[in-house]
């Protein structure tokens, strides 16, 4: 049985998700309190975390950047505050998706069954790519023989890029592999994720060695002859 470990200071609505969860098959552990959801990821390693944004003693924020160095996880954070700067935090603090307040149901179904399909992947495929080695059955990429530390969404999003080497790959490609959810024509939420996963592989500033943004269109990337 998936456990699930929900972080939600709102009774009402951990109530709610809770009921709903175990009605769907998972199993539920609850804390109200940021500090508490650290402790309790830490020491559970739950299949999966839900995280509120707002929470008593450390926000949602601080406890993902103080679990994720010991927790890999999916992690899915909800937020009431729908704004590119607070998905920006998110995604940089390792958050692997997040959901905006008030919660449907099914569509947080989904979510979490898209995570945990990603998360639970066991294809052994390996992928050679610049000084990158991206290999999908540890869900692992080094560069040089280093480990890079990347989220489930992270690598997923990778994944993608580089099973077509100098071909355009568009958002709604993206959204339905990564996400799987449509492109609904103005998420800017792969964009943040591009931006994100850049920093990570260590190519922050234009012109890209990895990921180049075609304007317009999408992204692709980049083989050593296309440098």
């Amino acid at each position: 049985m998936t456990e699930i470990f929900l972080v939600e200071d709102d009774l009402r609505i951990a109530k709610l998700v809770t009921r709903f969860l175990v009605s769907e098959g998972f199993s539920v552990k609850h804390v109200d309190d940021g500090a508490k959801g650290v402790q309790g990821i830490v020491n559970n390693n739950p299949d999966l975390v839900i995280l509120d944004m707002m929470l008593p003693s450390m926000d949602g924020i601080e406890v993902c950047n103080a679990v994720r160095g010991k927790f890999n996880n999916p992690i899915l954070m909800l937020t009431a505050q729908d704004d590119d700067l607070n998905h920006v935090l998110a995604l940089n603090a390792g958050i692997d998706d997040y959901l905006t307040k008030p919660i449907k149901p099914e569509i947080l179904l989904a979510r979490i069954n898209a995570l945990m399909r990603r998360s639970s992947a066991t294809n052994n495929d390996k992928v050679v790519i610049q000084d990158l080695q991206v290999d999908h059955g540890k869900r692992q990429v080094t560069r040089d023989g280093i480990n890079i530390e990347l989220t489930g969404a992270d690598f997923e999003l990778l994944w993608v890029l580089v099973n077509k080497p100098s071909t355009v790959i568009n958002r709604d490609q993206i959204f339905s592999r990564v996400l799987d959810i449509d492109f609904n024509g103005s998420d800017r939420s792969i964009d943040m994720r591009i931006s994100k996963l850049r920093k990570k592989l260590g190519d922050n500033s234009a012109p890209y060695r990895y990921i180049k943004t075609i304007r317009n269109r999408g992204y692709i990337f980049l083989k050593e002859s296309d440098q």
